[in-house]
């Protein structure tokens, strides 16, 4: 399946395979039909025409983009880097020939997210070594299926059904472990009236909010009713906004008024925003709606984000990374995988600043440290010293100190 092909199928309709013995697309059918058996059908395209719903996505997958991963050994008490593991490059700058990083594992996380599902091909050289991860569109994925106790992935465009131990998955809600459920199979109502409200506001700004109405008189009319529809319906067709009718003959206009319920339904826009934000478990100020925060709060309800929302989602990408790009004995060796979520803080140099001080007054980072998380190079030797507040000695310190001093 070549690159343009996937693109063209990005949004296709799925199609899955007969039901087979430890099918999990088979025995969990019903859980993977983005809403299809709702009163509102939703598609991901279709999802993502809510401005809150794409917002939704795009900052969370712009947030698990951005943060760096790389590989760490655990050796006793310290921990190693390991820029030179085959899989680094992969998770750090190049999964693959296409795309950098950043587009890798955002093009992931919207699948992750969206469709509950993110499946890439795992590509080896001679020796083993992985060398390439191929991002795959969940809509080519017919089965997964158990066979032999191994877990089989088959899908469209390749010849053989792909091994677990190939291909990178990560899981979002599941239900049994082995495959997601997007968010837009269980959203599928709100979302569907949340589109309904937004198409009816377009609708009635289209028609300058002239609503429907009748044309009333006191004469009957025998013939011509068509003829005064018809020209009703061609003035009021006009694109301008200086559109003009001209009643005579006694004939007047009377508008059917928006009811109570209709104009409840325009002030569901703003709680359709809401519902979108905790189908997402996202904060409100993260997709623009700001009308319950304040200066106060907003630094709180950041730190919330990082932490309930971003953080879970950085802990599946490290597990399945380390799982499937390092080898059994580097497991076994204390090989693991690391986002480094202090990234999110970039931008804040206020809490960067403030968080930098805690971790080297309280001694647990020294200020050469700090200055290569900054990109810094390295300071006077005496910057790799950690200090220790004089206020916070132990008792084994307090007593090396007087008898030092003779007391």
């Amino acid at each position: 399946m070549g690159f343009n092909g996937a693109f063209r199928e990005m949004f296709a309709p799925q199609k899955r395979s007969a039901t087979t013995d430890g099918s999990y697309f088979g025995n969990y059918g019903g859980f993977f039909s983005l809403g299809s058996g709702s009163a509102y059908p939703m598609k991901p395209k279709t999802a993502l025409k809510l401005s809150a719903f794409y917002n939704g996505v795009d900052q969370i997958s712009n947030d698990i983009a951005k943060i760096p991963f790389a590989i760490y050994q655990k050796d006793g008490t310290n921990r190693i880097a390991h820029p030179d593991h085959p899989a680094n490059i992969l998770i750090s700058t190049t999964p693959n020939s296409l795309m950098t990083s950043f587009v890798f594992r955002k093009t992931m996380a919207i699948s992750y997210l969206i469709r509950g599902n993110a499946l890439a091909k795992i590509s080896y050289n001679a020796s083993g070594y992985p060398v390439s991860t191929d991002f795959i569109n969940w809509d080519l994925v017919q089965d997964i299926r158990i066979r032999k106790g191994e877990l089989l992935y088959d899908v469209r465009g390749f010849d053989k059904p792909l091994l677990a131990s190939e291909v990178l998955h990560f899981k979002n809600f599941s239900h049994n472990g082995i495959v997601g459920v997007g968010v837009i199979t269980y959203a599928a109502q709100q979302l569907g009236m949340a589109l309904e409200v937004q198409q009816y506001s377009a609708t009635n700004f289209e028609n300058k909010g002239v609503r429907q109405g009748v044309i009333q008189t006191d004469k009957t009319i025998e013939n011509g009713k068509d003829k005064i529809i018809a020209g009703w319906r061609k003035a009021m067709g006009e694109k301008s906004p200086d559109r003009i009718v001209v009643l005579d003959d006694g004939f007047k206009f009377q508008p059917i008024n928006i009811t109570p319920q209709e104009a409840q339904i325009i002030e569901q826009q703003k709680f359709n925003i809401e519902d979108i934000a905790r189908w997402l478990n996202i904060a409100l100020h993260k997709i623009k709606s700001l009308e319950q925060s304040t200066n106060n709060n907003i630094e709180q309800q950041s730190l919330d984000h990082n932490s309930d929302t971003i953080q879970p989602h950085i802990t599946n990408f490290e597990q399945e990374y380390a799982k499937k790009l390092c080898t059994p004995t580097e497991l076994r060796d204390g090989y693991f995988v690391r986002g480094n979520m202090d990234v999110l803080l970039r931008t804040d140099m206020k809490s960067r600043s403030e968080a930098y001080a805690r971790a080297v007054l309280t001694g647990w980072r020294s200020r050469q440290e700090i200055r290569a998380l900054e990109d810094l190079n390295e300071g006077p030797e005496i910057l790799g010293e950690y200090l220790t507040p004089v206020n916070t000695f132990t008792e084994s310190q307090i007593d090396k100190n007087l008898k030092e001093n003779g007391k």
